[in-house]
């Protein structure tokens, strides 16, 4: 993995954007969409977390782009040809081949040519996937996808078929579509039908024969079922499918529990108050760091992301996550273990006559028993109600808010390093300000002096005072001056504490504070829930809390166990491996809870009381990120109109002091008028640089508050 933080190039976001958007795509690819993690992709890729949701937002958004990658052309060339179709129509409706012909002559092109331009198969797998795995998409992921494709075709093909229903209709575009899917995704079949006849697949011969059945299947007479039988049939297949759910839904995958966004008590307004009016949807936008335009930054951000120590602590907290969501699915795989035993035994038969040696003297009968066995053991409890399987799904949760949390602790080092390296800019500025009023001082001190020392007077004027005024305030420049230089050596070992640096002070600082770069849209309220880290570690603790509470309630359900051993067993160790001496037995249990002291009980009275704090600390965090985001966006006004005030204010007091000093030097002046002349001016330069960085600062808050940066568009 590239070292980001070592290179002294830093790639623009959108280099970083294709790069993550390549990796993914290659191990989409190989592995499947639900197999691959966004951490593996931040790993292979060489960036962090944070950049992958500042540039998609979320693994589904990722998917998307990925997938139009490689869809999105033959979606194109599918709607091109539908449009030909149409205007060849001239009005009329579209014939059913033709509208098939454009569905599927793209997919069937492109499966075809696309080995020249993609050597690694990489665009020709993720069709592939796309296809035979949409069981791993989630249905917003396709609709994303295909949903102009949806919309168009569904609209011709009723307009061709105007006289079969249009719910007929729906059910033979999927049969449709699965005929493509299956035509597609298993070719060597035909072969095996036609034993060999047909021994290779010609693209114009499939595409015909795939129009050809499927027109005729969508122009077949609709037969309605009687609705009684129909009732009776769906009756049968319901206690089929709950049978089969029954006796299969231990081997069902545990996924990720659906969001908990809906049970939000909150109110959303429709835009912020303190804000425009968004006009469309806010997807992540690349690295918000380099709005700023400062490369140095840029930079650092990247070092501290890479060495930050309370980042690598995260980054352990997340690997066990990992762990622990891998753990809590082990007991729902079947436990094989291995074994092997031996021993000796001598057995005493008391009483027994047949002891007597002939001597007249008593003997024990006894015999020696050797037994040795060499076994393989199963044991395997049925997840037949699912409990074990949804406290995997909590456990899950808890993984995904343990990888937001890195999210947040990565925006949140990003931000902490923006805001301390303004903070030093701001302290150098400072510093050259106070030296160059400690020579202004100096300046005046020494034209009093002069004036003093020629004895020229003025009416009322008590020269002596005037110059230990003068000599006070170099003084006082002088104190200001120190504590300046304090201050840049405080900051700056600050930043190099973030970034894991030796804190020496020795890191330098920018002249300028970079200009303030355009705001970002903050969009609608709502896109927070989805967007800020700290807000889906809080909705993904809700989520596993709410499973908890669901394995908590199953638990009054009996268990039901599997048990098996199978081996060998003899007197002699030789015969171990002989089947002739082997020996097996099962079994199964079923444990039904009655007594156990309320136990069961009282742990669901827990786990749902800690769904109403997880509730409550997410309803309050919602809450806290509206605020903070509305407390930006007022806060920028106030700050512009402020800094626009200053600038006015150092324009005048520069001009007053100028004219201060020119009337002084021509001996019409006033010394006090002179002296606070020049106090105002280095007054107003000084609150001119920290309203400045106090601007950039919210800007950082802004950032901070909306999860990142966002531009608005109206579609993905």
């Amino acid at each position: 993995m590239t070292d980001i933080a070592a290179t002294s190039h830093h790639p623009s976001p959108s280099d970083t954007r294709v790069r993550i958007l390549d990796v993914a795509g290659a191990l989409f690819s190989e592995h499947g969409f639900r197999a691959v993690s966004l951490r593996r992709i931040t790993q292979e890729a060489g960036v962090n977390l944070a950049s992958v949701n500042y540039h998609f937002g979320s693994k589904e958004a990722l998917v998307v782009e990925v997938l139009s990658r490689v869809i999105a052309p033959i979606n194109r060339e599918r709607l091109a040809m539908l449009d030909r179709a149409e205007e060849k129509a001239g009005g009329e409706p579209v014939p059913v081949e033709a509208v098939l012909e454009a569905l599927f002559a793209p997919v069937l092109s492109f499966m075809s040519s696309v080995n020249e331009s993609d050597p690694d198969g990489i665009q020709l797998k993720l069709a592939g996937r796309c296809m035979s795995e949409r069981a791993e998409l989630m249905p917003e992921t396709l609709l994303a996808v295909f949903k102009e494709v949806f919309t168009r075709f569904k609209s011709a093909m009723l307009k061709s078929l105007p006289n079969v229903p249009k719910a007929t209709v729906f059910w033979r575009m999927h049969f449709t579509a699965g005929a493509l899917l299956y035509t597609l995704t298993q070719p060597e079949r035909i072969t095996a039908f036609s034993e060999g006849e047909i021994a290779s697949i010609d693209p114009d011969e499939t595409l015909a024969q795939l129009i050809a059945y499927t027109a005729a299947g969508m122009r077949a007479e609709a037969k309605c079922a009687d609705t009684r039988k129909k009732a009776k049939r769906s009756g049968q297949v319901a206690s089929i499918l709950v049978g089969l759910v029954a006796l299969f839904s231990f081997s069902c995958k545990a996924t990720s529990p659906e969001s908990m966004n809906s049970t939000l008590d909150v109110k959303t307004a429709v835009a912020y108050s303190a804000g425009k009016p968004g006009s469309g949807r806010p997807i992540a936008d690349g690295d918000w760091i380099s709005r700023f335009g400062d490369r140095r930054l840029d930079g650092l951000v990247d070092e501290a992301l890479a060495n930050n120590k309370d980042l690598k602590i995260a980054a352990a907290r997340l690997r066990a996550a990992e762990a622990t969501a891998e753990l809590a699915g082990v007991d729902r795989q079947p436990k094989l273990d291995g074994g092997f035993r031996g021993s000796r035994a001598k057995r005493n038969f008391i009483g027994f006559p047949f002891g007597d040696d002939g001597g007249g003297g008593d003997s024990v009968l006894s015999s020696l028993n050797n037994d040795f066995g060499l076994s393989l053991d199963l044991s395997w409890e049925i997840d037949l109600w699912g409990r074990i399987r949804t406290e995997q799904q909590g456990a899950i949760a808890q993984y995904e808010a343990s990888q937001a949390d890195m999210a947040a602790i990565e925006l949140s080092i990003a931000a902490q390093t923006a805001k301390t390296w303004f903070a030093l800019i701001e302290a150098r500025q400072q510093q050259q300000l106070a030296q160059r009023t400690l020579d202004l001082f100096n300046k005046t001190e020494k034209s009093i002096s002069e004036q003093f020392a020629l004895g020229i007077d003025q009416p009322g004027a008590d020269r002596a005072s005037q110059l230990r005024l003068a000599r006070t305030d170099i003084a006082s420049a002088e104190e200001t001056l120190v504590q300046r230089e304090q201050t840049v050596g405080q900051v700056a070992r600050q930043l190099e504490t973030l970034l894991s640096r030796y804190p020496s002070a020795e890191i330098d600082a920018s002249s300028k504070l970079p200009r303030l770069p355009s705001a970002p849209p903050a969009g609608v309220p709502a896109s927070l829930l989805d967007r800020r880290p700290d807000l889906v570690a809080a909705e993904r603790r809700l989520a596993a809390a709410d499973r908890q509470y669901a394995a908590a309630r199953l638990m009054v359900l009996p268990s039901i166990s599997l048990t098996g051993s199978g081996g060998t067993a003899s007197e002699m160790v030789e015969n171990l491996l002989d089947q002739n001496f082997s020996v097996w037995n099962i079994a199964g249990s079923a444990v039904q809870p009655l007594l156990t002291g309320g136990s069961i009980g009282k742990g669901i009275k827990l786990r749902k009381n800690e769904i109403v704090q997880a509730a409550g600390d997410y309803e309050k965090s919602v809450l806290v990120a509206f605020r903070e985001v509305e407390d930006s966006l007022d806060l920028e006004g106030f700050l512009a109109r402020r800094e626009a005030l200053l600038v006015k204010t150092v324009g005048l007091a520069d001009d007053a002091y100028d004219k201060s000093r020119q009337e002084f030097a021509e001996g019409v002046g006033d010394i006090l008028t002179l002296l606070s002349a020049q106090q105002r001016k280095v007054q107003s330069e000084t609150q001119l640089i920290t309203i400045r960085r106090l601007r950039l600062d919210n800007r950082v808050d802004l950032h901070l508050a909306l999860g990142g940066d966002y531009q608005v568009r109206k579609s993905l």
